[in-house]
């Protein structure tokens, strides 16, 4: 097959996604293709005796495969933040959009993994309350491995700016993925991010992805906190289409 060309529709292989867990996977969508990712997620933080609960619904992923190497990427979400003391409120609205790229680095080779580059830029727009002080940057390298005929291991490394201008924080992924059934797939994953001057945010989670065609995935996960400062829990789903079939 000759370079850029389209991938022919019965040479496809099943639908990968970037969700539900939080290592981006280092598979790009194939060229002339769209893929959208969605889901929703609810999220339990105590800190200092006030409870936050936080929800992204709907958080919307669109993935376009530009070049046999490089996917556009397009992240919109609605955002409900509300406190369960007796002093606060809510806020809900649209939060800001982020529009990226990923980019193929290399494929796997023997013990070298294959690896991806994934940049965004989250843009100054969405509800005031949620809109960053700037365009906000952030990447990620994107590895994994195959580990046997049903096992997978990925990771990322990465880096995101804050909203504020003031310091970012680093960022890891660590999941560990298997193949159930033909249809059943099932992770777990740790991952952390470490705001500058501050302590290693470290958290657990897994879950499961279920085929029901090719091109169409549903999933579910749930993790917990491991660290004092991390959110104390969270729970999500979602469905996953390529387009076309």
């Amino acid at each position: 097959m000759a370079k850029g060309q389209a991938i022919p529709a019965d040479s496809l292989k099943s639908i990968e996604t970037d969700r539900p867990d939080q290592t981006e996977a280092s598979s790009l969508v194939p060229k002339g293709f769209v893929q959208i990712e969605a889901g929703w997620l609810r999220q339990v933080n105590k800190q200092e005796g006030i409870t936050t609960v936080s929800q992204l619904v709907p958080t919307i992923l669109v993935r376009y495969g530009l070049l046999p190497s490089l996917e556009l990427r397009l992240l919109v979400e609605h955002l409900s933040i509300k406190g369960k003391d007796s002093h606060a409120g809510s806020i809900n609205g649209m939060g800001p959009v982020a529009v990226g790229t990923k980019i193929k680095i290399a494929e796997e080779q023997g013990l070298l993994p294959e690896m991806a580059f994934i940049g965004h830029l989250t843009l100054r727009t969405g509800k005031p309350e949620f809109r960053p002080a700037y365009v906000v940057p952030d990447f990620r390298f994107s590895l994994s491995h195959t580990l046997s005929e049903k096992l997978s291991l990925g990771y990322n490394v990465g880096y995101e700016w804050a909203p504020d201008k003031a310091a970012g924080q680093a960022i890891y992924t660590l999941s560990l993925a298997r193949e159930v059934t033909d249809r059943l797939g099932a992770f777990i994953e740790v991952f952390g991010q470490k705001p500058k001057q501050e302590n290693w945010q470290h958290q657990l989670d897994g879950g499961f992805t279920f085929q029901i065609l090719p091109n169409l995935q549903l999933d579910t996960s749930v993790g917990l906190g491991l660290s004092s400062s991390a959110p104390d829990f969270f729970v999500g789903g979602g469905v996953s289409v390529r387009l076309p079939k």
